[in-house]
């Protein structure tokens, strides 16, 4: 499907940030039929900025982070990896014979082959490409950074790939770049840019020398003049290589989420740091102390002109008043960097981290005195600003609402290196892929058989025709200047984020797993990979009773809201198919003994008892249990202390034996089946954050 977004189009989708928390029906039927990721019978139910805001605070509450001001220690996780390389190694050397001496072996997705996209036939899909980087004189090699399943390379125009990172510390691939100069030495920034709570934090930047090759990896370097860390805790949003001097490098930081927290933890400085000796064996970074009065702020995205390094433009996410907007420097190369100025030629005044965000990209034609941005924003939902003076004024070419609500996580840009006019952009699944042939003024869309979510657009420099997209579901190519996509998420790229797993009771290679915004996944006999399910997956059980491959009572959840609390279930293998899933409990109005209304997870909690068939036990504010696949519910608990049920456990040998843990870091329970619950932590020394 096609379609043309003029200058003057008037955004369609989505209404003011204030009114989707106070009127979801004004938008609910705008937005949901655009969206695969929200299942039919749920699309009426949320937008799908309110669906990312619920799915963020479950993530947090999962990592243990009460709320935005909670303080993140990155150093205890840094220790613990450090801790548990080093046991393992002692293990290793004394020959233990445990899990990890025995061989472990992938079994995927790599790749979901029906995955859920925005338009056309169903393709392959992976997990969420965030980041991606092609070398400069062949366009076959190519680099793919994902949000927690590492760094892959392709040598062969994305036929295969392999993963280079995996032993680095952190899996959250914020950045790549490549030395125009020196393509062989490769920069990494490690942690998710992209402000949800699944973006990962990273532990700083690595260096990968012969990367088309052996791919030697050095680092993470994160450490300043003063041997200060600045970068552990916190996400890469871009790394910049100085044209002509693979050693010298422009990096700027945001934030990054994590899950151990800490009442004395600290965390560096966000903002943007230059390396002058990023090749050797030490690499020290400085912050450019002169932007925005050395403020502690989110800086998602820098660019330099290609001809003149000294020019240095930034989006920083300031929320000040008229702190947003665009930022340049003239002299980014200074040898002092306490030196290096900044002037603000742009101005967007919110304290929304979607409006404040946005992306860049730039092009020095050849005979232009000064180079050309372009800046993708989110203010107002998504505009597109040009600059054909170095950065100095901006234009707006189109206001188009292309990533709506949800701009703090999808906004990608990026022009072509041979032709000022034609740019790509990419936003939420109103806009996932779109091209311009007229500087912007007007963009044509191509999204058949991709994704949506769009976070990286990437112009091969040596063969303009390929430009490369990484959404939520992987990484696609197109050969012909984006008019048609190809997936490119082949056996060996497997970064599907998981977020529950169970195996079938006599098969072990017969699995069922909830995915983050790639649906419901079932592993068959055979080896082989199928959706079962569309949405965002949450928890998945299967019946212990099953005898065959056949006959196998399955269910998972959705995502969960006050009107819409329940999950799917099917009874044999040949119904788990998209759309065939019989839905239990509130859609809209009360079923099966499950009422609306009560606070709820968006990953509401689901496990099962023992019996024959199995029980269900269903968790929202209040216990519900069901002894005959889900058809009735009784609630078998209180509504308990105000606070949503985070996680349940059912004794497999007696079913009287029951246990939940909430949001609040409560925990009830009951050895006799009886109801209300008990206080199992009546001294409060269980922390208060959420039970997982």
């Amino acid at each position: 499907m096609m379609k043309v977004l003029l200058e003057s189009t008037t955004a369609k989708f989505f209404t003011q940030t204030a009114l989707f928390f106070f009127f979801l029906f004004l938008v609910q039927i705008s937005f949901g039929q655009t969206n695969p990721d929200i299942p039919d019978f749920a699309r009426y139910k949320i937008n799908k900025e309110e669906f990312m805001k619920r799915r963020a605070a479950a993530i947090a509450k999962m990592r243990g982070i009460a709320d935005s001001t909670t303080i993140i220690d990155p150093q205890i996780r840094m220790d613990a990896i450090r801790q548990m390389d080093a046991q393992e190694e002692q293990q290793r050397t004394a020959g233990s014979n445990n899990l990890i001496g025995d061989a472990w072996v992938p079994i995927g997705p790599a790749p979901i082959p029906n995955g859920q996209v925005a338009a056309g036939p169903s393709t392959a899909v992976s997990g969420r490409v965030i980041s991606i980087a092609v070398h400069p004189t062949n366009p076959n090699i190519v680099y793919a950074g994902t949000a927690q399943g590492g760094l892959y390379r392709t040598t062969n125009g994305g036929t295969t790939w392999t993963p280079i990172m995996d032993n680095a510390q952190s899996l959250a691939i914020g950045a790549i770049a490549i030395s125009p100069s020196s393509p062989e030495t490769v920069y990494v920034g490690t942690g998710e840019p992209n402000f949800s709570a699944d973006s990962y934090f990273g532990v700083g930047v690595y260096r990968i020398d012969n990367a088309s090759t052996t791919a030697t990896l050095s680092g993470p370097f994160n450490l300043d003049a003063g041997a200060a860390n600045i970068f552990s805790g916190r996400a890469i949003g871009k790394i910049i290589v100085h044209p002509t001097n693979p050693a010298v490098i422009f990096v700027c930081s945001t934030s990054g989420v994590g899950g151990i927290i800490s009442a004395s933890g600290t965390t560096p400085s966000r903002g943007i740091y230059r390396c002058d000796n990023a090749t050797a064996a030490n690499p020290v970074f400085n912050k450019l102390t002169g932007f925005i009065g050395n403020l502690n702020v989110s800086v998602h995205d820098i660019a330099i002109d290609p001809a003149n390094p000294n020019i240095l433009i930034a989006i920083p996410i300031a929320t000040g008043v008229n702190q947003g907007g665009i930022y340049r420097s003239t002299n980014a190369l200074d040898p002092i960097p306490a030196n290096v100025t900044f002037t603000q030629t742009f101005i967007v005044n919110s304290t929304s981290t979607s409006t404040l965000n946005g992306e860049l990209t730039a092009i020095h034609p050849s005979g232009d005195v000064d180079a050309t941005f372009y800046a993708a924003l989110g203010f107002n939902g998504g505009t597109v600003q040009r600059s054909i003076d170095g950065g100095l004024t901006w234009t707006q070419r189109i206001d188009n609402n292309f990533c709506g609500g949800q701009c703090f996580y999808d906004i990608a840009i990026a022009v072509d290196p041979t032709n000022v006019n034609t740019v790509y952009l990419g936003g939420d699944p109103s806009l996932v892929a779109a091209k311009s042939t007229n500087g912007g003024t007007s963009f044509t869309e191509s999204k058949s058989g991709v994704h949506v979510d769009t976070h990286a657009l990437t112009v091969s420099e040596s063969d303009p025709t390929q430009v490369w997209l990484g959404t939520d579901g992987g990484v696609y190519k197109s050969t012909n200047s984006g008019t048609t996509w190809t997936n490119q998420n082949t056996a060996q790229f497997s970064a599907t984020q998981f977020m529950s797993i169970d195996v079938h009771p006599t098969d072990p290679n017969f699995s069922l797993g909830g995915t983050q915004d790639n649906g419901t996944n079932w592993y068959q006999p055979a080896g082989t990979w199928f959706r079962a399910d569309f949405g965002d997956g949450g928890y998945a059980v299967i019946d212990q009773n099953a005898t065959d491959n056949v006959n196998v009572r399955m269910y998972h959840t959705y995502f969960n809201a006050a009107t819409l609390q329940g999950y799917g279930t099917v009874a044999t293998t040949a119904s788990a198919t998209e759309g065939n899933w019989a839905f239990r409990g509130c859609n809209g109005v009360s079923g099966n003994g499950i009422p609306c209304g009560g606070a709820v997870n968006f990953y509401a909690p689901l496990e099962r008892g023992p019996g024959n068939p199995n029980t269900i036990y269903y968790g929202a504010n209040i216990l519900y249990r069901s002894a005959d696949n889900g058809t009735n519910h009784t609630a078998v608990s209180q509504s308990i202390s105000g606070s949503p049920i985070s996680s349940i456990g059912i004794s497999p040998q007696n079913d009287n034996i029951r246990i939940v843990g909430l949001n609040d870091g409560n925990v009830y329970g009951t050895s006799t089946g009886a109801n209300p619950l008990l206080n199992l932590d009546p001294s409060n020394t269980i922390p208060n954050v959420s039970v997982a």
